[in-house]
């Protein structure tokens, strides 16, 4: 079973197109340079496509369940609604690229099924994202070097898209054996 992963933003995109416990692609999409979401859902749609012409079919969608409810000083009513928007937007282009409804999962139900335990921001001195990104870099994802930048010589920050993309990905093929 090959399942294709996807944490949707406005900003960047995470993708991990993973076969089992083989990882096929770790990837993203860097959406920042571009102002609208036509012109972002233009590029995710290059992208998608690219996927396809290079690995062939998929058996499994999955996409980061999108942002429901507002977090304490994070997302306003209007950075949920853009959110929203463009994940119905790359929703649509994935279903329409691959002929594959996509099946949604939330971000706290795939890392449970990843085995990933979170602490309180407050207690772990690091976001939730980051907690994730240590806890896969450690176990599912010790083996992967990542890039870094070139001006301070850390990690890349697009990394922490393509884990999450990472954690679908796995909580989707778990869920479909």
């Amino acid at each position: 079973m090959i399942a294709l992963g996807l944490d949707i933003s406005t900003s960047c995109i995470g993708i991990c197109l993973l076969r089992e416990n083989e990882i096929l692609l770790l990837d993203h999409l860097d959406l920042k340079k571009y102002k609208t979401l036509w012109t972002k859902s233009d590029e995710f749609r290059i992208k998608i496509t690219e996927i396809l012409n290079s690995f062939g079919k998929i058996d499994v969608l999955a996409i980061e369940e999108p942002l429901l409810g507002f977090s304490k000083g994070m997302s306003s009513a209007s950075t949920i609604t853009i959110l929203m928007k463009f994940n119905g937007m790359t929703s649509l282009i994935s279903r329409d690229i691959f002929g594959l409804e996509p099946t949604y999962i939330s971000a706290a139900s795939a890392r449970k099924l990843c085995g990933v335990k979170l602490q309180k921001t407050s207690v772990a001195g690091m976001s939730h994202k980051e907690q994730v990104f240590k806890h896969m870099c450690e176990h599912d994802l010790s083996h992967v070097v990542w890039p870094l930048t070139p001006k301070s010589g850390s990690i890349v920050g697009w990394s922490r898209d393509a884990t999450d993309a990472y954690v679908i990905a796995r909580a989707a093929c778990l869920t479909k054996k």
